[in-house]
């Protein structure tokens, strides 16, 4: 149990300004319990955490030219929903995007469009040859319908593993496929 200071959260950011390292881990365990009760009325317990991590991290990252003209709590809450707000947009582009593909190669059934569709395949696959076979593998499960914890136990890896790994997979595809795509099929 941590013994409570008599630092005001001002008196910390100064600390923190300053880079003392203890000043920030008191502001961490100030607030990183309320944090984290927010944050998980609106997304997994994981995601949670890892957000929570996130601001503090950029909290130390910014430190030496964060201004903070309101009081620290509401800087953090209001950083913590930037945060999930973010993540749940990249979440639902990320869904949109895999079904994207998923109605597409369904979709395209003529002899054209098949052409079309195994070159399209092709084109991943030389992509994901180039990213290895541990991604391979998370894109082929996920597109079998598998969730990120599903194929973290089936590869061994931790479910935060899987889920940045497809996030990276994603953003690779999206910016190497996006331009091939419109020049191919349009």
């Amino acid at each position: 149990m941590t013994v409570p200071t008599q630092n005001t959260d001002e008196r910390l950011l100064e600390l923190i300004h300053q880079n003392q390292t203890t000043a920030f881990h008191e502001l961490y365990e100030r607030y990183k319990a309320g944090m984290l009760i927010f944050a998980a009325q609106r997304v997994s317990r994981d995601i949670a955490e890892d957000l929570v991590q996130d601001v503090f991290l950029s909290l130390w990252k910014n430190r030496t030219r964060l201004e903070i003209k309101e009081r620290i709590a509401g800087y953090l809450f209001k950083a913590l929903r930037t945060k999930i707000i973010d993540h749940m947009s990249k979440s639902i582009n990320a869904q949109k995007y895999l079904d994207s593909i998923d109605v597409f190669a369904k979709s395209h059934t003529g002899t054209d469009a098949k052409v079309r569709e195994e070159t399209f395949l092709k084109r991943i696959e030389d992509l994901l040859h180039r990213c290895g076979p541990q991604y391979q593998m998370i894109l082929k499960m996920r597109l079998e319908g598998y969730n990120n914890q599903e194929i973290a136990d089936h590869l061994g890896l931790s479910e935060k593993t899987v889920r940045n790994q497809s996030s990276n997979l994603m953003k690779v595809l999206r910016s190497k496929l996006s331009t091939w795509i419109l020049f191919t099929f349009f």
